[in-house]
């Protein structure tokens, strides 16, 4: 399509014809490698496991990292999560997909701070694209609820994911417990219980990696 080409070209700017497989390989094969060596990758399965989630994210647009990671610049990294993106054939949303993508991007910003970062910036995009999919007017209570349980969602697997990589590599930070209450209910089916089981399972952690993680 005519504005991911372009959007392709600007990450890789001067480099002649640009393909997304050899483009994104360059910055996939980066991280794996130094997860390896740092010792956040425990062996070549794992590295070679999350380089296949990676290209997944990627081939389905639910996320990808920043401009800065494509560019292998020396920044604070991000990595964004297309909402949309999660939307179910039979009108859903992949809860827990979404909270999955949420965990590999603090598993790659872990490696891309060399395990030493104490905040990481993983997000969202397109809210506003969702909830048309929903038909929800942006804005209303119904809206509202949904953005909250996902904010929710997004926490709760990152915190999660932050316990997990404590639990292997030593906690750095205690679990904080000053999330907002996330929705009972939502007009999403299952999202508010989603956030609920992730902000618990988070909980439960006897330590947090990050200090931060959206």
């Amino acid at each position: 399509e005519e504005g991911a080409a372009a959007a392709l070209a600007a990450l890789a700017p001067g480099s002649g014809p640009a393909a997304l497989p050899t483009v994104a390989e360059g910055w996939i094969r980066r991280i794996t490698t130094r997860g390896r060596r740092l010792g956040l990758l425990d062996s070549p399965e794992e590295a070679d496991a999350l380089a296949d989630r990676l290209r997944a994210l990627l081939i389905s647009r639910r996320g990808a990292p920043g401009i800065e990671v494509w560019r292998d610049r020396k920044e604070d990294s991000r990595f964004v999560l297309n909402l949309p993106a999660f939307l179910e054939a039979d009108g859903g949303f992949d809860a827990a997909g979404y909270a999955a993508a949420v965990a590999t991007g603090v598993q790659v910003l872990d490696i891309l701070g060399q395990g030493r970062a104490s905040r990481l910036r993983v997000g969202f995009a397109d809210l506003a694209g969702l909830l048309a999919a929903f038909r929800l007017p942006y804005g209303g209570e119904e809206a509202q609820a949904v953005a909250a349980a996902i904010a929710a969602l997004a926490q709760g697997a990152a915190e999660a994911e932050s316990g997990r990589l404590a639990a292997r590599h030593g906690a750095l930070h205690p679990v904080a417990l000053i999330w907002p209450e996330p929705p009972a209910e939502t007009a999403v089916p299952g999202l508010a219980a989603a956030a609920r089981a992730a902000l618990d399972a988070a909980a439960a952690s006897p330590g947090l990696r990050h200090q931060g993680c959206v």
